[in-house]
């Protein structure tokens, strides 16, 4: 091979690798081609310590450290160069989690990225996103994807192949484990009494759906991601190996056998490996109370994981795929400020304005297409406060965005956009440091740029009255020119913008004037 066919194969070349609580996981693809090059897996129980103890133990951040210095010899192995490690949003919650990430970086040169939990569920499903996209001629009608993890479980809707909405729910089979283990000791009916702890989390489904999903009464079906216990059970218990697929039928009568199984049938008649015992039950009761949530009629098996995801998310970034999930966390913001009744018309024009300045001031900021998702959805979602109270109404909208669930947002992007909606309205980060302070720097930077921007667009139809229709931009030597288009008096859009374009200036050290061109009728 040549000097020239190895830079090639090094560029095309990614590999995502993935530590949870079960172990770590290794992907390498060829992003041109998309075909997969290895998978590499190695089982390492790291749940026990977590869910016991909040802490993983040395030793066995030790065998994870191992694995993982074995699959940098594999990447270096196939020349692969460009490669990440991510971690789960279970395994960040140990209380040593920064010792662990430390550790791994000592032994092996890998920074660890942690995962939130909607991050997890957004690219766990778009293998089988994918596969709904290229089969769009096919009536799927409505499916869920279910995505269970030891401490979490994602339920994501489709309709038609099309994304509706998805729920996070901190609720797993190790959690319900624990908790069955001390209700048999003290409830005669621990089954019942374990049935209602899982509907009291559960109780949440229905936020944030449009209306005209609720409680559908049209049968569904459900797919179980990365559920390879599970699976492996119901084979052996249908006695078909290559199933892919069962009724909801088969399943309930299965479960009713399995709750009065003994563990000894389920290891030496159904295979289940010995550790695995006690997680059967708890997460076959979760996955029973999802299909009636759900209305499904059939169960279907799917081995799509999250490093699947990754390596996709990937080969957008660097041009290889124009399959880009972010309309997901679009989807999802709007969602949200319908649930928190923001006003819709204002929302969209609002949003439409903030768009168009971000695109035409991109030689000021030099920000990327992340950073748009992220001020599109603080300019969706900059007024769900008001559903409080009217008063410091940016306030409740910071501390509604921070604490809810949207799809495709890590931890820190979610804290990114509560800011910038903090920001949007009187008080400025240089006026409120105390508070500020807790962001890094470079984000702090960011905020300030997404929020002057957003400040300026919310100006321009702070009545609600949308006088406005139209916005053009010209950036000159000491200012940037917005010119409106508009034959009413705004004379009051001009005192606000007057007074909230003073943080432009800080952020982008340029004026920001606004201008005035009739329109013809």
């Amino acid at each position: 091979m040549s000097k020239w066919e190895n830079v090639d194969m090094a560029q095309k070349y990614f590999g995502a690798i993935m530590v949870n609580v079960s172990g770590v996981e290794l992907l390498i693809v060829n992003l041109k081609t998309r075909k997969t090059i290895e998978r590499v897996t190695k089982e390492i129980n790291l749940s026990d310590d977590i869910y016991h103890d909040h802490r993983v133990q040395y030793e066995i951040v030790s065998k994870v450290a191992e694995a993982l210095t074995g699959f940098v010899q594999i990447l270096h192995d196939y020349g692969v160069e460009n490669y990440e490690l991510w971690g789960s949003q279970a395994l960040s919650q140990a209380i040593n989690a920064d010792f662990i990430a430390d550790q791994l970086f000592m032994h092996t040169g890998l920074e660890i990225r942690w995962l939130s939990m909607s991050e997890e569920a957004y690219y766990r499903n778009q293998d089988l996103s994918l596969s709904f996209k290229d089969s769009k001629k096919v009536s799927h009608g409505i499916v869920y994807l279910v995505g269970i993890t030891s401490g979490n479980t994602s339920i994501t809707q489709f309709d038609d192949g099309k994304f509706v909405t998805s729920t996070n729910f901190a609720l797993g089979p190790i959690k319900i484990a624990e908790d069955l283990q001390s209700l048999r000791q003290s409830a005669p009916n621990s089954i019942g009494v374990l049935n209602d702890y899982i509907d009291s989390k559960l109780n949440d489904f229905d936020m944030g759906k449009p209306a005209s999903f609720v409680k559908k009464p049209d049968p569904t079906k459900i797919f179980l991601l990365g559920t390879s216990p599970i699976k492996s059970l119901v084979s052996h218990y249908e006695k078909d190996h290559s199933l892919m697929s069962i009724d909801v039928n088969a399943f309930e009568a299965l479960v009713d056998d399995i709750v009065d199984a003994s563990d000894q049938y389920l290891i030496e008649q159904l295979e289940v490996n010995e550790d695995s015992v006690p997680l059967i039950l708890p997460e076959l009761l979760l996955i029973r109370r999802v299909i009636q949530l759900t209305n499904a009629k059939e169960i279907r098996f799917s081995d799509s994981g999250i490093v699947d995801g990754l390596v996709n998310n990937e080969a957008v970034t660097l041009g290889y795929s124009k399959d880009d999930f972010t309309h997901q966390t679009i989807t999802m913001a709007v969602n949200l400020a319908d649930h928190y009744d923001v006003e819709p018309i204002h929302r969209d024009l609002v949003t439409r304005f903030a768009m168009h300045l971000f695109d035409q001031l991109k030689p000021l900021h030099m920000l990327g297409p992340r950073e748009r998702v992220l001020l599109q959805v603080a300019s969706i979602l900059h007024d769900v406060g008001n559903y409080v109270g009217i008063h410091e109404h940016y306030i409740h909208s910071e501390y509604i965005i921070r604490h809810s669930d949207i799809i495709g947002l890590s931890r820190i992007e979610r804290s990114i956009i509560a800011a910038v909606a903090r920001y949007h309205s009187s008080t400025t980060p240089s006026e409120d440091l105390s508070h500020f302070s807790q962001i890094s720097a470079e984000n702090r930077r960011l905020i300030a740029k997404l929020a002057a921007i957003l400040r300026l667009a919310d100006a321009l139809d702070d009545d609600r009255q949308q006088k406005i229709k139209k916005i053009s931009v010209s950036i000159k030597t000491h200012s940037v020119v917005i010119t409106v288009y508009s034959n009413a008096n705004l004379a009051y859009e001009n005192w606000i913008f007057n007074s909230k374009s003073q943080f432009f200036k800080e952020a982008y050290g340029l004026k920001a004037v606004l201008k005035q061109r009739g329109v013809k009728d």
